[in-house]
């Protein structure tokens, strides 16, 4: 393996990998804020999910994405200060939570593990939560527990380029080198598809073709 792969970075965090419900009549400001997230761009990103908190300031999805945009700046507390707000909309709501366990610290994993199992008990059918019980796995390298939770996320939502690029990077850390290439291939498929999904496209290339090379 090369001494720095796509196997070795994870696609961690919560991020909205899905457009607002109902697209015809949604917001134009939440729209735009959506694919300027998914472009890249945090800041219009941002902008523009506060000018939907302006006029409805318990609008789930925005709320959500000010929170995914605070966590991939780093900013733990306003992330948690907005999954809060959406929890408190509804206390059962499967991305809140698990935002808010990938906030926690070294240390508490079994916490976080036991919370996640009993709401994916609860919520079976949220790829949200079996994401972020993959991503707690992975942090531990225990990489068969982490590939069964990202398959079953990829497999609830099958055009996600991050569940499958995760899926990819897990199985590749347990040698099964052949499925590993079919679902990075599957991940730059997903990822070209549509805008960026923040997977690193050379370093996946790369891996991808080191593993079809091999015997």
């Amino acid at each position: 393996m090369a001494a720095e792969s796509a196997s070795d970075h994870p696609a961690q965090g919560i991020r909205i990998e899905r457009g607002p419900q109902q697209a015809s009549t949604v917001d134009p400001n939440l729209l735009a804020a959506w694919q300027a997230y998914r472009s890249g761009d945090l800041g219009a990103a941002g902008q523009r999910y506060s000018e939907v908190l302006k006029q409805d300031a318990k609008n789930r999805d925005a709320l959500l994405g000010m929170a995914a945009i605070a966590q991939q700046q780093a900013r733990d507390d306003a992330a948690a200060h907005y999954y809060r707000q959406v929890l408190a909309l509804d206390p059962r709501d499967p991305a809140a939570h698990a935002g808010m366990l990938s906030l926690l610290g070294p240390g508490n994993e079994a916490g976080a593990e036991s919370r996640l199992k009993l709401l994916i008990e609860q919520q079976p059918q949220s790829p949200a939560l079996h994401f972020a019980l993959g991503n707690l796995y992975a942090e531990q390298s225990r990489w068969g527990d982490a590939q069964q939770a990202y398959f079953s996320a990829s497999n609830l939502e099958p055009d996600n380029a991050q569940f499958a690029f995760n899926l990819a990077v897990s199985l590749d850390h347990l040698g099964k080198g052949a499925l590993a290439a079919q679902h990075y291939r599957r991940a730059l498929q997903l990822d070209g598809a549509a805008a960026s999904s923040g997977i690193d496209r050379a370093q996946t290339r790369l891996r991808l073709n080191e593993l079809m090379a091999a015997p």
